[in-house]
């Protein structure tokens, strides 16, 4: 009888966690629909609503200033991204000592980076001449009132990077979905807001304040939640923090950054920059358009695929080989499905989404609006073992492809615009081919057999 409970138990575990890792996924899937649909309807709303509350000289400004303090989200040099495999794992392994080390090996360097950022900022935008920081943009804006917005977007967009830390440690917790409920109030909060400005103070500062603070709001009340579930998290201390962490991350994040957000614009802004230079207008923008269309189906896509990182890295930690090897076929399955709907639907739909959506015609070709569904069909291929990659802890190899395969398109950008759109969508569904389509399930195969033979 005792033999029998020994053998019983472990499965009846490992059958227990299984299930709740796909009750974690399909949590994630079901709120990424809500918030998705809330985030395109900012977008939809937002822009034309500050658009038209300032006008076009003042939203100039408040575009320049924006898109200026962005660049700022760098800082946290991809270490929220690195984080969530070894958290992921710290918490498949129970060790709560393990999770605020590495916690606080994460966020103690953030903050004194974005500290120490911060005030170097603020000292700079209180001194030096607006026209030398945002050009013609600030000759229609009062200088204290475009000063004080200046201030008021940085100061958010700062404070929200350490805070970003915690939806990195939500999806290490296989919490994504709370991540999309918070996102999608968040979203809400920041529409309401921008149409309550419109409607009763439509000045650049008031609008810039809605942007840049309005969903500190919604990230400190995660904050607090996360605190509350997990009240371990609350110790964040320097003698916690890790040299070795420190540098680990540190290393692995650059990679992550790499990839994810440096990659990203070579892959997308670099050829839409390039060809306003060197083609006629109509033909530029209309590629731009087309180029957004695109993003959104891999947006989607990716978004779906995201929480099989963690799911992976609990699954590898827990040495649950079976949860592994059905989770890596049924994604595939899903996302060359994915892709091939998407491949039809632009390649036969194109032409109707952009004329409604745009309500004028945009000029393309049949090739281009093919190779623009195969460009999807093929992305899916990939992004499908990102998260696979990193979930069993190969982010630098991961990383170090999708960088390289970006670094090959954009040198191949000036041959490629020659032929327009279809010469562009051709260069980056070849280097796909040429990168990553093979060397990925490669990868993924080599390091799983490492992790079980371990």
């Amino acid at each position: 009888m005792a033999y029998s409970q020994s053998v019983i138990d472990p499965e009846l575990a490992a059958s227990s966690l299984s299930a709740h890792r796909f009750r974690r996924l399909a949590s994630a899937w079901i709120t990424l629909v809500p918030s998705k649909g809330i985030t395109v309807l900012v977008q939809l709303v937002a822009i034309p609503t500050v658009y038209r509350g300032l006008g076009p000289q003042l939203f100039a400004a408040y575009a320049a200033v924006t898109s200026a303090v962005s660049i700022m989200g760098f800082l946290n040099l991809g270490m929220g991204g690195a984080l969530v495999t070894p958290f992921a794992r710290s918490v498949a392994n129970g060790d709560n000592q393990e999770q605020t080390r590495l916690l606080s090996s994460t966020l103690v360097p953030i903050l004194i980076g974005t500290g120490v950022t911060l005030c170097l900022s603020l000292a700079v935008l209180s001194t030096l001449p607006l026209s030398l920081l945002f050009g013609v943009a600030s000759h229609a804006v009062p200088p204290g009132e475009l000063r004080s917005a200046a201030c008021v977007a940085c100061i958010g967009t700062l404070i929200s990077i350490p805070l970003s830390v915690v939806d990195n440690v939500r999806q290490a917790f296989q919490e994504t979905h709370i991540s999309n409920l918070f996102n999608t109030i968040s979203n809400v909060v920041l529409c309401a807001g921008l149409l309550g400005v419109a409607r009763f103070h439509p000045r650049l500062l008031a609008f810039v304040s809605v942007t840049a603070l309005s969903p500190l709001a919604v990230r400190l009340t995660n904050l607090f939640a996360l605190h509350a579930h997990h009240p371990h998290l609350r110790v964040i201390r320097w003698r916690l923090t890790s040299r070795v962490q420190v540098t680990a991350l540190a290393t692995d994040g650059l990679s992550y950054l790499g990839a994810s957000a440096i990659a990203s614009v070579l892959l997308y802004e670099w050829p839409v920059y390039y060809m306003s230079r060197v083609r006629p207008p109509v033909e530029s923008s209309g590629f731009a358009v087309q180029l957004q269309v695109v993003l959104l189906l891999i947006t989607f896509g990716v978004s779906l695929l995201q929480p099989l990182w963690p799911a992976i890295a609990d699954a590898v930690a827990r040495r649950d080989r079976h949860w592994v090897s059905t989770a890596v076929i049924r994604s595939r399955l899903g996302s060359v499905g994915y892709g091939v709907l998407c491949m039809f639907l632009l390649g036969f739909g194109m032409r109707w989404i952009l004329n409604t959506w745009i309500h004028r015609s945009i000029p393309m070709t049949h090739a281009g609006c093919w190779l623009a569904g195969i460009y999807v069909l093929l992305a899916m291929w990939e992004y499908v073992h990102w998260p696979l990659a990193l979930g069993i802890g190969a982010m630098k190899s991961a990383s170090n492809l999708v960088f390289l395969r970006a670094l090959a398109f954009a040198f191949a950008i000036p041959l490629a615009v020659r032929f327009g759109q279809p010469g562009i969508m051709l260069s980056l569904c070849a280097s796909i081919l040429i990168f990553s389509a093979w060397s990925y399930p490669l990868l993924l195969s080599r390091r799983l057999r490492m992790c079980w033979s371990s």
